[in-house]
């Protein structure tokens, strides 16, 4: 007999005046309270395809992209996609790529460009009888407030206050604060760390597990003294999607409202993984006092 005719057969009977009615919230609760184990038969091999982190930009520098292969279990190093034959065209304009000879799996532009709004930008990425192509544009980015700096009475630190708005119709963008106090001595506690990265996002789309119900996130704290530089990226119209749907599978993951489960609506062809982006971005630096 299973666990569920047992429960059934234990249906409780209850005698009033009105008549018999039976008590089905015991069993209700029982019922929801039921878990079924499930084992996945996951391939335990590595797909025959790129994963793709390519961000140009509108700075006159040498541009950078990273390939790796997908990794199929959790914490594992993904291995880098080495050998591969890369280069970004738009108009009449081809740039090839050479991959780095000490981090394999990285590759530097030829010749140092920047990326302008309102042109399309082709990614090509070819390896053996392996294919795959992006397109993306740029769209400008608008000024934006600088993070106030707060003190903390209790540590005598200082952390980050984002003062730019989480939703916005009219712009996506990422902000990102490199936060360094190597280069202070720190008496009281020399083996704390030296260094931070964080991350705020600007999204035409309001999340109710984001906004209203947001999750508990760590609070990153530093001494006068430290140097915070400041970059403000955006984010055209599909990628601003990327990024809400990447995000949605991290850090919003596990609120009261969390999203379903998905995959990323990446940009490269033939079942290749992640995103080629072109990104306008200002910066700023600032002393922490």
């Amino acid at each position: 007999m299973s666990e569920m005719d047992s429960l059934l057969r234990n249906i409780i009977v209850c005698n009033t005046r009105n008549g018999l009615f039976i008590c089905l919230l015991p069993v209700l609760m029982l019922m929801a309270a039921c878990e079924e184990k499930i084992d996945w038969d996951l391939q335990d091999k590595q797909e025959n395809t790129v994963v793709v982190n390519a961000r140009i930009t509108n700075e006159f520098k040498i541009q950078k992209i990273q390939l790796s292969h997908p990794v199929m279990k959790m914490n594992d190093v993904p291995a880098p996609f080495s050998g591969a034959h890369v280069n970004i065209s738009w108009g009449l304009i081809t740039v090839g790529f050479y991959e780095s000879d000490t981090v394999p799996g990285t590759y530097y532009s030829d010749i140092p460009f920047a990326a302008a709004v309102d042109t399309e930008y082709l990614l090509t990425i070819e390896k053996g009888n392996l294919s795959f192509q992006a397109k993306t544009y740029m769209v400008p980015v608008l000024p934006f407030n600088m993070p106030i700096f707060s003190f903390n009475e209790d540590n005598g630190l200082f952390s980050i206050n984002w003062n730019n708005s989480q939703y916005n119709p009219f712009e996506q963008a990422i902000y990102k604060a490199e936060i360094s106090w190597s280069h202070l001595t720190l008496q009281d506690n020399p083996d704390s760390l030296s260094s931070a990265l964080l991350k705020f996002y600007t999204l035409n789309t309001i999340d109710v597990s984001h906004i209203i119900f947001p999750q508990d996130r760590e609070e990153i704290f530093f001494p006068a003294g430290s140097i915070v530089y400041f970059s403000k990226y955006s984010l055209n119209k599909e990628y601003g999607s990327y990024i809400r749907a990447l995000i949605s599978e991290s850090q919003w993951q596990g609120s009261l409202f969390e999203s379903a489960r998905g995959n990323l609506p990446g940009n490269i062809s033939n079942g290749g993984l992640g995103y080629f982006s072109a990104c306008a971005v200002i910066r700023d630096t600032l002393v922490v006092n």
